[in-house]
């Protein structure tokens, strides 16, 4: 490869076009990384040369970075064409600045700014046709996904996207900068000129041996903010264009909505942020190779697994679309049933670990795995998580269990519950083990569940409570859940945790209240109320805050487990009073319901599903 610096001049001044790869990334250049940077820099370059002017001195340049470009032939017109390979995020940005200077000489009528810019961002239309190719009026084109925009603000008719903005900030920052010099046109006239000699760029140009896939990934996949799918992008593009594939065709067809702010927005998985786009092609990866790879490797990893996929990369487009539309699903999926609550307490618990296995099952049709096998493997999956939650058991092993399952249902497809199932029961060691019934029933009647766990471990336990004792003869009313039941519904100690306030101490008590101090905690004592209810109740004694609850209160777990007696209790007077012995045997129901919420593997692989967990 050749390298050399050149000034504006030589880049925009002649007749070029630099096209963008539609393999490439959409501009993601903003206001505050990005335009105020180049803005300040070009400020204070004209302003050097203000200031030398007078006495003629000379100005130091100004580097603004480096540019990649590859020659491709381009038989439709005359015009020399370069591909960018690198840098197109810094060239769209300088057509954009360049406009909006156009439009600050405009309005001041500098006819001779307008001239001397116009050479900058527009080709000599003798040498094409412009009735075949209108776009190649422009020096650069952007990739596919900004062209629309980039031709409607270069017409002058503006639009609300990250372009228009960019042209719009910089014209207001330049016009403020004119208006603050006693000649304005003079100071135009002193931008122009700084534009074509004072700014300069590296170029850096391919030749006929060098790989230009090479060269783009080195460039950008050492410690730059592109993102993993956008090399993958280039990977599958490249490969399809070598293949004599339409790449535009596949572009529209597969990638175009890849391309789009749904699939870019940041996301944040364990502690590592990235984009969604990045997020669901990792989910996908671990489904297909079952492999173990970290965010970092994603693209190696994916282009390891290309080299020994057979077929052509049409398949893998399709698979991608495919399996995209099925993550798009699941996340926007209702928050009820089976499958809605298990993907609402993943979300709470703030694990993504079984996503793979999700793909996996959603992508079997239902002549291959029927919707009640599938209910049953997320079942299975919900149990095993839940349970493990409870007894507050790491989860730091996770990516290998589901990866695991993955394997286990990929081998017997049809039966993919029951491998799934088969395998969870089958799990050894702290680390990867299903609670059994007895230690789930002990860990619900006996630990301090409330002090020991993260509240959303807590709270996930009574919402699928409440769920699991209403009936269809109760109102159907709205249970707040998601990201703001935190601040509709709050956990309740029935007896405080300061019981000492109000409550009578134990009589005889060798412990001295310490076991009270535990008992409060557990799951017999914990109940839901409104975050306005809860300061309230506050430490309020027994008869007060039953008063309170009864008016107040709507929810079953409330009223039918803890202001009156559980089905077989055997306690008269239930509500008069608020003892060790309530607790203790509220607790022993709920956590009987609990074993039929997430039920263990004996439960769940015979038998059609309760109708109280079928899907609406």
């Amino acid at each position: 490869m050749r390298a050399d610096t050149v000034d504006l001049r030589r880049i925009f001044g002649r007749d070029v076009r630099y096209t963008v790869p539609l393999f490439q990334r959409p501009y993601v250049w903003n206001r505050d990384d990005n335009w105020s940077a180049l803005w300040e820099d070009i400020r204070r370059t004209v302003e050097r040369a203000e200031q030398a002017a007078p006495s003629e001195e000379t100005v130091t340049p100004h580097f603004l970075g480096a540019v990649v470009f590859d020659n491709i032939s381009y038989p439709s017109s005359s015009l020399e064409t370069r591909q960018v390979i690198d840098g197109q995020q810094r060239l769209t940005t300088l057509q954009l600045f360049l406009f909006a200077a156009r439009l600050s000489a405009a309005a001041l009528h500098h006819e001779r700014s307008v001239r001397l810019l116009s050479k900058f961002l527009e080709n000599d239309e003798d040498l094409f046709d412009r009735a075949q190719h209108p776009d190649h009026l422009y020096k650069v084109w952007p990739t596919n996904a900004d062209r629309d925009e980039f031709r409607a603000v270069m017409a002058g008719q503006g639009g609300g996207g990250r372009l228009a903005e960019a042209v719009a900030y910089f014209q207001q920052e330049i016009d403020a900068w004119l208006a603050e010099g006693a000649e304005p046109r003079e100071r135009l006239g002193m931008l122009v000129q700084a534009l074509r000699e004072q700014l300069r760029l590296v170029i850096i140009d391919l030749e006929e041996h060098d790989d230009a896939q090479v060269v783009f990934e080195t460039l950008n996949s050492r410690g730059t903010p592109l993102e993993h799918a956008d090399l993958i992008k280039n990977l599958l593009f490249r490969n399809a264009e070598r293949a004599g594939a339409d790449v535009d065709r596949l572009y529209k067809t597969y990638w175009a909505p890849f391309d789009q702010d749904e699939w870019r927005t940041e996301q944040t998985t364990g502690r590592i942020t990235r984009s969604r786009l990045d997020v669901f092609l990792t989910y996908w990866l671990t489904m297909r190779t079952q492999r173990e790879f970290t965010a970092s490797t994603l693209f190696k990893e994916f282009e390891r697994w290309l080299l020994a996929s057979p077929g052509p990369t049409e398949d893998v487009f399709a698979e991608l679309t495919r399996y995209a539309e099925i993550y798009d699903f699941i996340d926007d999926h209702p928050l009820h049933g089976v499958e809605g609550r298990f993907l609402y307490r993943m979300k709470v618990l703030q694990t993504s670990t079984p996503m793979p296995l999700l793909l996996f099952l959603y992508g079997l049709d239902e002549s291959v795995l029927p919707l009640e096998r599938r209910r049953r493997a997320i079942r299975a999956m919900d149990s095993y998580l839940v349970r493990r939650t409870i007894l507050n058991l790491s989860n730091r092993d996770y990516n290998n269990v589901f990866r695991d399952l993955v394997a286990a249902a990929a081998r017997h497809p049809e039966n993919a519950d029951e491998a799934v199932i088969k395998a969870l029961a089958a799990m050894q060691g702290h680390h990867r083990h299903w609670p059994s019934d007895h230690e789930f029933r002990a860990s619900l009647e006996q630990d301090p569940i409330y002090s020991r766990l993260y509240r959303r471990g807590v709270r996930i336990l009574l919402e699928a409570l409440e769920d699991e004792l209403r009936t269809d003869h109760t109102e159907q009313l709205t249970v707040p859940v998601g990201e703001q039941a935190g601040a509709k519904l709050t956990i309740e100690h029935v007896m405080p945790q300061s019981w000492r306030d109000n409550w009578p101490p134990l009589e005889n008590d060798p412990s001295d209240g310490s076991d009270r101090d535990e008992l409060v905690h557990t799951l017999g004592n914990l109940t839901l109320v409104t975050a306005r209810l809860n300061p309230t109740l506050g430490n309020m004694a027994w008869e007060a805050k039953r008063q309170w609850l009864s008016k107040h209160s709507l929810l079953r777990l409330t009223h039918g487990t803890l202001l009156s007696a559980p089905p077989n209790a055997g306690i008269g007077d239930w509500a008069a009073t608020w003892d060790e012995h309530r607790i203790r045997t509220r607790g022993a129901y709920l956590a009987t319901l609990a074993l039929g919420i997430w039920p263990h593997a004996e439960d769940l692989s015979v038998g059609p599903l309760p109708s109280g967990h079928d899907d609406a």
